[in-house]
Order: structure tokens, then C-alpha cells, then sequence
């Protein structure tokens, strides 16, 4: 039985918005829309990678393959980029989502970990990248608050 089937339509939606919220959430945190573009780009890439070690047959590797599928349309009309609370938010419902299905703890650790590419993909600061700092103290303040937002801060 694939994953999709274990649970409502509603559950799938806010299971498939996870991944964009964590991202998009970290990629907010700080700097212009180049460097928010160039880390959600990270967010695909590691969303394509997860795909390759590990298939679709999973709860993570199943939604992996539908957020790769899906376009900005089919996301929640008020998640977009510019309402950082509704991404947030996003997560919370996405980690309350996972809980008690199969794979459900692992989803949410994924999260976390999406969260962290995004934030270690493009380096801060700095003048010709000398000085650059690997992630910005406000990318580190939003992995805390996800992990917060998922019952993992301090596990």
C-alpha cells in the first residue's frame, strides 16, 4: 500500500508542503532574492538526491517525488515566500502530519535536514569569500525555530 493511500487528501497536501515551507523558511531568513533563488535551487537538488539513495517507496521518498512534481500553483494560496509565519506554520502541520504514520519521525528529521542544505548552500558575508560565514546567524536562528516548530529542538 503506498503511503499516499494511508492517509486523506488534506494529510498528503500538508505532507507535500513540508519540504517548500522548511526551505523557503530558511532561505527567507536573510540575504536578497538572488541568494533565496540560489539556495531553493539547493532545496531541489537535495529533494532530486534523497530520489536516488533512496526511491519513492518511503513516506520521505514518496513526498520527495511529489514536491518534485508539483508546481508553485499547487501550494496553499497564503504560502508564499513573503509570509515567513505561514511557512512556519506549514512545518508545524507538516511534523503534526507525519506523527504515527509509518516513517513519520524520520519525515520529520528530513525536514531539519532540507532546512540545513538550504541554509549551507550559499555562504555569507565576506568580500571575494574571504570572511564568509557558512550560515548566517539568522539561517542558524531559523533551523532552530523548525526544529522547534517539529518537536525536535534539544532530541
Amino acid at each position: 500500500m503506498d503511503i499516499e493511500d494511508q492517509v486523506t487528501p488534506a494529510q498528503w497536501r500538508v505532507l507535500r508542503q513540508g519540504p517548500w515551507a522548511a526551505g523557503c523558511y530558511v532561505a527567507t531568513s536573510v540575504g536578497g532574492k538572488v541568494q533565496q533563488v540560489r539556495e531553493l535551487l539547493a532545496l531541489g537538488e537535495a529533494l532530486r538526491q534523497e530520489l536516488e539513495c533512496e526511491g519513492k517507496g518511503d513516506l520521505v521518498g514518496a513526498v520527495a517525488a511529489a514536491v518534485l512534481g508539483d508546481s508553485y500553483a499547487d501550494l496553499e494560496p497564503g504560502l508564499s515566500p513573503d509570509n515567513r509565519p505561514a511557512l512556519l506554520q506549514a512545518v508545524a502541520a507538516a511534523g503534526a502530519a507525519a506523527a504515527g504514520l509509518p516513517g513519520g519521525e524520520i519525515y520529520r528529521r528530513w525536514l531539519v535536514g532540507l532546512a540545513r542544505a538550504v541554509a549551507e548552500a550559499e555562504s555569507d558575508g565576506g568580500f571575494l569569500g574571504f570572511g564568509a560565514e557558512a550560515m548566517h546567524a539568522a539561517e542558524q536562528a531559523a533551523l532552530a525555530e523548525i526544529a522547534e516548530a517539529l518537536g525536535l529542538l534539544g532530541v
